[in-house]
């Protein structure tokens, strides 16, 4: 993906950047750029890829009223011939549903892959044997359903008119409610992906064999439903021409995600150093600039590129107009930050500055490898935070037992973060809008 182009890909469309990212490690012969997924929509914050959002009727009831879901209403699948379920029970409370749109290549396996090695084999996922169902279906004329690639020839990807597919959907499906349902469109679109209400993954007929297909769609399935899920990219989007960090969000929203927050990491970490203790990163002198000259022009070649690390992380500055940062005190920051701020965090995190695709938020995760939130196809598992929030959605979102203080509590909190900042996605299980 161009050479690692800005980090991974998500929720999100590709971003064309008015200029380099001048992050990545790659290289033609880089093998790992390939599987690098790109930064978010700047048109959508919540990476909703165009669909309408708000649908007028869900099966259930009326999506627009705003009423919670009743705890234990699944929507539901009911498997027919055009429509067979494929792995799990109908009883299971999510359910998600696979696409193959005008014969995809390796769309087989490329389900198989989700189900045996992503939805069973990691964690939390594989810890909640009985909580999902699959299904798979076949959807035919792109263009009728008014999908449409983005990107480059490099890095492509893919998006058709949300309710169009549903249409087609359920002409094809029996679905009591089609926006309780995970659906996953997999089409020949070069390599790409993108998410909101529904999530679309480009194979390519032009990858040699089966074995190329899984590597580069490595647990981007499980990645992407993770946004349902309320869980966000972890990867930054690069540096601007002037100076700038890329951002998707600004910090109010990009910090109510459950895997981001403001300084300190509250939401996983016990206490954290203060700014003046911030010292043992290359980028640590970024507060210390106090103009916008000294700020963009430290850890940067004659062409305004940043130096990176071993590992593609850029080490230089970013300069905000007009943003006095919340924890550095300053407008100048890390561009990325790398070095862990957080003390008596949950296990395998730490606290660090960036994410949501730029500088306004603190992420749990260092690196690519650290997280599939981070870079899908680099790392084996989820960080800390990551999992633990998906586990507490499968949970309570997993049961129609909302007796319990713990998941009442997590109900609330999370209706209110969907109903505030990812209202293109109605339900998910027994949580969610009805």
């Amino acid at each position: 993906m161009l050479s690692r182009l800005c980090g991974p890909l998500g929720l999100s469309l590709l971003l064309t950047l008015a200029t380099g990212c001048n992050g990545g490690s790659g290289g033609d012969n880089d093998t790992e750029a390939d599987i690098s997924p790109l930064p978010p929509s700047s048109s959508a914050p919540d990476g909703d890829t165009g669909g309408t959002g708000s649908p007028s009727n869900g099966g259930q009831g009326s999506p627009a009223s705003g009423e919670p879901v009743a705890p234990g209403n699944y929507a539901k699948v009911f498997a027919t011939p055009d429509c067979p379920l494929i792995a799990g029970t109908e009883s299971a409370p999510f359910t998600l549903l696979f696409a193959n749109l005008d014969n995809a290549p390796y769309f087989d396996a490329i389900v198989q892959d989700a189900i045996s090695n992503q939805f069973q084999g990691l964690a939390p996922f594989r810890d909640f044997p009985a909580s999902f169902a699959f299904y798979q279906t076949a959807l035919s004329d792109a263009e009728a359903l008014g999908c449409a690639s983005t990107g480059s020839d490099i890095a492509a990807s893919f998006a058709c008119e949300d309710d169009k597919v549903h249409e087609a959907i359920l002409q094809q499906c029996d679905i009591d409610d089609i926006y309780g349902v995970i659906k996953v469109v997999i089409t020949d679109s070069g390599y790409g992906a993108s998410g909101g209400e529904l999530i679309y993954f480009g194979s390519d007929s032009e990858w040699p064999d089966q074995d190329t297909a899984l590597y580069k769609l490595r647990n981007l399935v499980v990645h992407e439903v993770g946004h349902n899920f309320g869980l966000a990219d972890l990867y930054d989007g690069g540096t601007n021409a002037d100076g700038s960090a890329v951002t998707g969000w600004e910090s109010e929203l990009a910090r109510e995600w459950r895997n981001l927050d403001g300084p300190g990491c509250e939401k996983w970490c016990g206490s954290f150093k203060p700014a003046s203790e911030y010292t043992l990163s290359t980028s640590a002198a970024c507060h210390t600039f106090d103009n916008k000259d000294s700020c963009i022009s430290y850890n940067r070649n004659e062409a305004g590129e940043c130096t990176t690390d071993d590992g593609g992380t850029v080490e230089c500055c970013a300069w905000s107009e007009d943003t006095v940062d919340d924890y550095f005190g300053s407008q100048c920051t890390p561009a990325w930050g790398t070095e862990d701020i957080g003390l008596d965090c949950v296990q395998g995190t730490g606290c660090y500055y960036g994410g949501a695709y730029g500088n306004s938020a603190w992420r749990p995760a260092k690196s690519w490898p650290d997280s599939i939130m981070y870079g899908a196809g680099h790392s084996d598992g989820f960080d800390g935070q990551s999992e633990r929030e998906l586990a507490e959605a499968i949970r309570c979102c997993g049961t129609s037992d909302d007796g319990t203080q713990s998941c009442a509590a997590f109900r609330e909190d999370y209706l209110s973060f969907m109903d505030n900042y990812q209202p293109y996605k109605q339900r998910i299980g027994s949580c969610g809008f009805n």
